[in-house]
């Protein structure tokens, strides 16, 4: 008697110690961050409609984050949400926006959570300030590890298509590591 219940509070204690899953059954894990970057690069070459910030693809992805379409607008926010949905992750409509997002990261909420640059991985997402007046103005999800100071992205919404890029280091505002569902 004693032996099973030595054994099935440690079968209890153990899966407390095991890491859950957020709603929806997703993680944060690496394996969801690998399946949102392949998803990401798979789109390489898609374009919106000249020069309008829209495109049937883009609007759809915008409406799939609650957003209204029209208007049409700077839509790198909504590539990137797009890739962890088809990933199994819910993140918040505010990723729409990189200056909010990039808030959100800091204070740890919405599934975003801030890292150091170093520590860049696959699939995490990486905040730019192209732009004055905001901490941060365009985000692209990183395909390796940093290497000999530079990062290889993808990217939304960068001249007018999703394009895959090799940006120095030195550019980037923050770094944040996609956590679970919003």
């Amino acid at each position: 008697m004693l032996n099973r219940l030595t054994i099935a509070a440690l079968v209890l204690a153990a899966s407390f110690a095991v890491p859950s899953t957020v709603a929806g059954g997703a993680s944060g894990s690496a394996s969801v961050r690998a399946n949102a970057t392949a998803w990401a690069v798979s789109q390489e070459g898609l374009h919106e409609i000249g020069t309008s910030n829209c495109g049937p693809q883009i609007n759809r992805w915008e409406r799939q984050m609650g957003l209204e379409v029209p208007p049409c607008r700077v839509w790198c926010g909504a590539f990137v949400h797009q890739a962890f949905r088809q990933a199994g992750v819910q993140l918040s409509r505010r990723l729409i926006d990189p200056h909010l997002s990039y808030a959100d990261a800091v204070a740890d909420r919405r599934g975003l959570r801030s890292i150091p640059v170093s520590q860049i991985q696959r699939g995490d997402l990486v905040f730019y300030k192209f732009r004055e007046g905001v901490r941060a103005s365009h985000l692209a999800i990183a395909r390796a590890r940093p290497s000999g100071g530079k990062l290889d992205t993808v990217e939304g919404n960068t001249s007018h298509a999703v394009r895959l890029e090799r940006r120095g280091v030195q550019y980037i505002v923050l770094a944040a590591r996609v956590t679970g569902d919003a």
